[in-house]
């Protein structure tokens, strides 16, 4: 969706901020996955090269192996994908592997694609792809994703097909490409919002790549955007710009996720609104340390957004990552105009007071917040992606509503809670 990043950054902010004072609970799971999506799967003129750009979905092996059957002289598969469904990678991993094919990623390949790669007699990056590796998640059949059980200590074969989860899954892959087991380890010890990117040196030497090339080797699809390009496109906001001297780290993190969309399948200006997340929550210490009216008017944004969610039937809770299909609406339109605003704003100040201690945030919000989200704290399933969704948009009501000397006081403690800095 064109405005992922927000529910995003809201989501977490308030479900993060709920859920530990009340329980041990775990963060809610990402948004809803579609299981719909394909990618594009297509051959080269030259019949060598078969591209795998987006989503690795439902019906993408058959659509690779259908093409792979009229491809004789295909050599090597190229990777552009941020992941998907890790039985549909573990079946055209076997196909790879069947066929002796070689591995290319320029950009990106992360998660279930990973299968793919390490399947490869080659396994080549291009001189700024990355890899990324965590553990799966869960997705049913209306694209709500759960936790799965950490991968298991028995021993598997491709032949093992019962009882494996996506965890085993990728564990398999990795084994059968000969992975070190130290590097399997910590591939799988990430959490699935906890994506690692692991050194050129981490995996030449756990034979997780062959080679890093010092030039492209494969042109990229037409689609593909270099970071210069991306960075001259976000140039033209202000508030990137601002983000960029007041939050470098941020600005290049969010550079650096909108570069990796926009090559793996996703519409530019959807990658562009997702690495904008990346600056959004990071300014969470700035605004937790800023004036009262600026609070005032961040919640009152906010808060105004869930309103109109719930009045909506919180479609944004209803996400996909189908992104092409999605155009920006009036609303948000407007929501990121005033956003952005605001955040330049906050950028700009010259002096800012304190945010308020972890100890001091926990009291005020557990005395004023939790009471009275705590009824639609219990009635919510936290394995659904959606409820948690539902419920991260309404503690911003509740905390809007509350009086008004509490009102902004509640929104800067859950600002300054310790699992905000975490997060």
């Amino acid at each position: 969706m064109i405005h992922r990043f927000r529910s995003r950054a809201l989501i977490a902010l308030a479900a993060l901020a709920l859920t530990a004072p009340l329980a041990a609970a775990p963060p809610p799971p990402a948004p809803p996955v579609s299981v719909k999506t394909v990618p594009r799967i297509f051959l080269s003129d030259d019949g060598a090269t078969i591209y795998i750009v987006g989503p690795i979905m439902d019906d993408a092996f058959l659509c690779f192996d259908a093409l792979l059957q009229t491809a004789p002289r295909v050599k090597q598969v190229y990777l552009a994908s941020p992941g998907g469904l890790t039985l549909e990678g573990r079946l055209i991993a076997a196909l790879v592997r069947k066929r002796h094919l070689d591995t290319y990623v320029e950009h990106y390949c992360a998660s279930a694609c990973t299968q793919v790669f390490v399947s490869g007699r080659e396994r080549v990056l291009g001189p700024d792809a990355e890899l990324g590796f965590h553990q799966a998640v869960g997705i049913d059949s209306k694209g709500e994703t759960s936790a799965l059980a950490a991968a298991s200590t028995r021993n598997l074969t491709p032949l093992t097909v019962f009882g494996i989860n996506g965890n085993d899954t990728l564990r398999l892959a990795y084994e059968q490409a000969g992975i070190d087991q130290p590097f399997i380890t910590k591939a799988l010890a990430r959490g699935h919002d906890d994506m690692w990117l692991p050194t050129t040196a981490e995996m030449l030497a756990a034979h997780v790549i062959t080679r890093r090339a010092a030039k492209s080797e494969l042109s990229a699809p037409g689609t593909s955007h270099s970071r210069a390009e991306i960075a001259a496109m976000v140039a033209q906001n202000p508030m990137w710009r601002a983000a960029q001297a007041a939050l470098p780290g941020a600005y290049a993190d969010g550079l650096a996720d909108a570069w990796r969309r926009a090559n793996t399948g996703s519409d530019l200006k959807a990658a562009i609104a997702s690495g904008r997340g990346a600056i959004v929550v990071a300014a969470w210490p700035l605004l937790a340390a800023s004036p009262d009216a600026m609070l005032d008017r961040m919640l009152a944004l906010y808060a105004g957004s869930a309103r109109v969610q719930r009045e909506q039937g919180y479609p944004m809770c209803k996400e996909t990552i189908d992104d092409e299909t999605t155009v920006m609406n009036p609303l948000d339109a407007s929501f990121e105009s005033t956003e952005d605003a605001l955040l330049v704003e906050l950028f700009g100040a010259a002096g800012r007071g304190k945010a308020l201690s972890g100890q001091d945030a926990r009291k005020i919000f557990e005395r004023d917040v939790a009471p009275v989200m705590l009824r639609s704290y219990l009635a919510t399933d936290t394995k659904s992606s959606s409820a948690s969704c539902r419920l991260g948009f309404r503690i911003f009501e509740a905390i809007d509503q509350l009086p008004a000397k509490k009102r902004v006081n509640a929104y800067r403690a859950l600002l300054s809670l310790p699992e905000m800095a975490e997060s």
